[in-house]
């Protein structure tokens, strides 16, 4: 489920065919083709919330950097399940969405952003009355971030697992095991992107995770404050779903830890 993720390589993998649908768990769902601003296009999928315990609240999928939101059915499943809405899209270049030339070695593209910017544009005019909010791992937390100036107005809270707090911090510990990634962009507009969440931030970091660490969500909870939480669970990087599959299946942690947080936030 998530074991191709379970180390942080981020080197930028698309794959284009996809390995299941929502159909493939018999989960309700609609297709929907989004365009963003410079008028590429979005296959996006959003699964419908269990009706039984619908919690008027959408959660929108940003995932790593590779694969395509088919990797994630079971994930956007459990949620849906749990009552919320669940949105997954494939960034330009992935899955069935348009066309884009990718090279490798980035460490995320400001391209994906306007991704994240035009779903969540198009979603908050569909779900007007629900909380919005989204869940980013790893480069996805990236595009969350990255994306957050523009829509600050529009997301009530953003989950995030493996989370980037630094991008020249990730290109430093990368360099140091011989791998060279490039930035788009200079650090100074991640760091001034991040720096501006001033809305419910919950993080989940991994034990064995020495990418995206403990540490740095920590400092990133001391710069700020009260609205960040963060939950450390013991694993590798992106196996939060995993965690206690044991005695509450897989995603049973995950979402309690998820139920817990938003209701926090509301309260």
């Amino acid at each position: 489920m998530l074991i191709g993720f379970a180390s942080p390589t981020f080197a930028i993998n698309p794959d284009r065919e996809y390995i299941r649908t929502p159909d493939s768990v018999a989960w309700n769902y609609e297709q929907l083709s989004i365009t963003t601003k410079d008028h590429f296009q979005l296959n996006t999928w959003i699964y419908e919330a269990n009706k039984e315990n619908n919690k008027d609240t959408v959660i929108v999928l940003a995932y790593p950097d590779a694969g395509n939101m088919s990797y994630f059915v079971y994930q956007a499943a459990i949620l849906a399940n749990a009552g919320y809405t669940v949105v997954t899209f494939d960034y330009r270049g992935f899955g069935k969405s348009d066309d884009f030339e990718i090279e490798r070695e980035y460490l995320y593209y400001t391209e994906f952003a306007w991704d994240l910017e035009a779903v969540v544009d198009t979603i908050a005019e569909k779900f007007n009355d629900s909380k919005i909010g989204v869940l980013g791992m790893s480069m996805g937390t990236t595009i969350a971030s990255r994306a957050f100036p523009s829509i600050k107005d529009k997301v009530d809270f953003i989950i995030g697992e493996g989370y980037v707090t630094d991008t020249s911090a990730i290109i430093e510990r990368y360099k140091a095991l011989e791998k060279n990634l490039i930035l788009p962009e200079k650090p100074k507009k991640y760091k001034k992107a991040i720096k501006a969440i001033d809305i419910p931030l919950l993080i989940f970091t991994a034990s064995n995770d020495t990418i995206t660490t403990h540490q740095d969500a920590e400092s990133l909870y001391q710069l700020l404050g009260q609205n960040c939480e963060v939950v450390k669970y013991s694993g590798e990087h992106l196996t939060g779903f995993q965690v206690d599959y044991e005695y509450k299946g897989f995603g049973g942690w995950y979402v309690e830890q998820i139920n817990f947080f938003l209701d926090n936030a509301a309260s």
